[in-house]
């Protein structure tokens, strides 16, 4: 049986595929800000006459953001009194995750219900700030247990091919009628401030008829494909949509590319009339774009375009594209505005336009996540650098020989940001394409002593394996002058193999500690005192106490040269740093941040890329 990759039930079952490694630090949640109570009252007055109740707005949403973890405390206050019940449901359904458990979906049709029949009371729609819809697998499995048993259970065999075909599809029709059910209820929500859409299961036009009138200003649409490349106009759409923040990651589905790809009608690209209809909607309002277009239904050659005719972004501050083919007007329009931060890959940084462009006065930070593959772009690169000398933060990246990619760092780059002035450079990252770092490159990295955050990759990665064999002496000699640093990150390192046969990119695979490392093992015994001594200790998890320990140690080598370092990463483990008592000479002490490695991409990517 053939499954439609665009509407596969099985995936909604499966979830996505998971990146090697642990990306956790940095992730944790921000403190909830729950509504203030005026603002969901929807301009009742407070019935109760209680102090508590009396108290500022303001401070009862603090109240609330305290007790945000407490459900048992949110709980009782709910049944204290109306007011203390919407109060309490602040911070209950400050966030809601539609992810198709029995209560999200039972939470949906209630607030469909509550705004149908428009109670007295003010209702639970009121107080939800921000919703994600992404279902999670297990209540995906558990909801339609028929279908999940049929395809991975122990008498997966027992159902023909007619009766699988038809089990999924009716699954498929039951999903599409939930989801419709939530979308009602986000488009009635009147305090709604951002929507993250996760699902990948094929949207169609009643989604953008309703999302384009809810009141979120802030959408991620993360991955989803579109049935169609609607024109996004009335009356499916307002004649306006005032976002603030876009994530766009669409594409069109399967089957209509297919059909559109039968008619010949191919000269311009399939997606144009959907994106340029869209950015109408919203470019006088929008302040931050992250743009990125990756399926297989890609048009080689032809370019994506964003308007027919002019169309201006007034406030646009942040501008970043990935995989974009973007053609030469919609980089002339874009670049046009009064653009703070730019990401830009190598799909639109091959396109001459990029460099025509009037020197941006507003900008900040420039990123090159992903360099052209040709050195006269590269050159460019660096005369867009030259015409920005007030950066503060610089992000570039440059590709392996085995990705086609031509080194420019050292030869492009460096020389130039050591020959201008760029005094007000703050944050820099630098990703090399070989395995190694010159150490005349170093030294001129060490000349920027007006950085303040540095990171620095080289190599390929394939998973656990990293290539670039990091020499900290070496790396400290060249750096010492950087007396600003307050965070310093090592990507994509490995050291030593601990057998002299296997190759050092192994080093985070064979987890087995090399002879002559008890000491390291057996260090630091504080960080280990929760750890059942009774117990034998496994192999891999004396290897990693080595490891912890080894980092740790030069944490604090760098740290005795750096004297403001607050914040290092390095072999997968982010630390931090212990100030000696007040009048005692000794040397800072490096304490790690996490239980075991992490790989801080999220943390990495926010810190030394941006986010917006």
């Amino acid at each position: 049986m053939e499954f439609d990759d665009d509407r596969d039930i099985v995936k909604l079952m499966t979830g996505p595929l998971q990146l090697h490694g642990v990306d956790n630090f940095g992730k944790e949640n921000t403190p909830r800000r729950s509504l203030l109570l005026d603002t969901v009252m929807q301009g009742r007055p407070r019935a109760s006459s209680c102090e508590l109740i009396q108290l500022p707005a303001e401070i009862l949403a603090d109240i609330v953001d305290l007790l945000s973890n407490d459900k048992t405390s949110l709980g009782s206050l709910a049944l204290a009194n109306s007011d203390c019940r919407q109060l309490a449901r602040c911070g209950q359904f400050a966030e809601v995750n539609f992810d198709y458990s029995l209560q999200a979906r039972q939470l949906a049709s209630h607030l469909v219900q509550e705004n149908s029949s428009q109670l007295l009371k003010p209702g639970i729609g009121a107080c939800i700030r921000r919703v994600t819809f992404a279902s999670h697998p297990h209540h995906f499995a558990q909801t339609h247990r028929e279908l999940y048993e049929a395809l991975d259970g122990p008498d997966s065999e027992s159902l023909t091919d007619k009766q699988l075909y038809f089990l999924y599809h009716q699954v498929g029709a039951e999903y599409v009628a939930a989801r419709a059910v939530a979308v009602e209820a986000i488009s009635s929500l009147p305090n709604l401030e951002s929507l993250s859409w996760k699902d990948q299961y094929s949207l169609d036009g009643v989604f953008f008829r309703k999302i384009t009138r809810c009141s979120a200003q802030h959408i991620d649409l993360d991955r989803p494909v579109i049935d169609d490349a609607w024109s996004l106009t009335p009356p499916l759409t307002p004649s306006v949509w005032p976002l603030r923040s876009l994530k766009l990651h669409v594409s069109l589905a399967q089957d209509k590319w297919n059909e559109i790809r039968e008619k010949g009608d191919t000269d311009t690209h399939h997606m144009t009339s959907f994106f340029s209809t869209l950015f109408r909607l919203c470019s006088q309002t929008l302040e931050s774009l992250t743009w990125m277009y990756l399926n297989d239904t890609r048009q080689e050659g032809v370019p994506v375009s964003i308007a027919d005719r002019t169309v201006s972004f007034p406030r646009l501050r942040y501008l970043r594209t990935n995989f974009v083919k973007l053609d030469s007007v919609g980089i002339s329009f874009l670049l046009k505005s009064p653009l703070r931060s730019l990401d830009l890959d190598h799909m639109v940084l091959q396109n001459p336009s990029v460099f025509n462009c009037e020197p941006l006065r507003d900008l900040e930070d420039f990123v090159v996540s992903f360099a052209p593959r040709d050195i006269s772009a590269c050159k460019s690169i660096t005369k867009f650098i030259l015409q920005h000398t007030g950066l503060r933060r610089l992000y570039l990246h440059e590709a392996s020989a085995a990705m086609e990619g031509v080194p420019y760092l050292d030869d492009v780059i460096m020389p130039i940001l050591n020959s201008c002035d760029f005094g007000s450079l703050r944050s820099l990252h630098l990703t090399w394409g070989e395995p190694q770092i010159p150490t005349n490159s170093l030294k001129m990295i060490g000349r920027l002593v007006s950085l303040e955050q540095l990171s620095l990759s080289a190599g390929k990665s394939y998973g656990p394996r990293h290539y670039w064999l990091v020499e900290h002496g070496k790396l400290r000699r060249g750096l010492r002058r950087l007396q600003r640093l307050t965070k310093l990150a090592i990507v994509q390192d490995t050291y030593p193999a601990p057998v002299p046969q296997l190759p050092d990119e192994l080093y985070y695979e064979f987890r087995v500690p090399g002879p002559g490392s008890m000491g390291d093992v057996t260090a630091r015994p504080e960080l280990d005192v929760d750890e059942d001594d009774r117990r034998p200790i496994e192999v891999e998890a004396l290897w990693e106490r080595m490891h912890r320990n080894r980092m740790l140690n030069q944490a604090e080598k760098y740290a005795a040269i750096f004297p403001k370092l607050e914040w290092m990463f390095s072999g997968q483990r982010p630390m931090g740093f212990m100030q000696a008592a007040e009048g005692q000479c000794e040397l800072r002490k490096a304490i790690p941040l996490t239980k075991g490695r992490d790989q801080c991409c999220t943390y990495l990517g926010e810190t030394f890329r941006g986010s917006n």
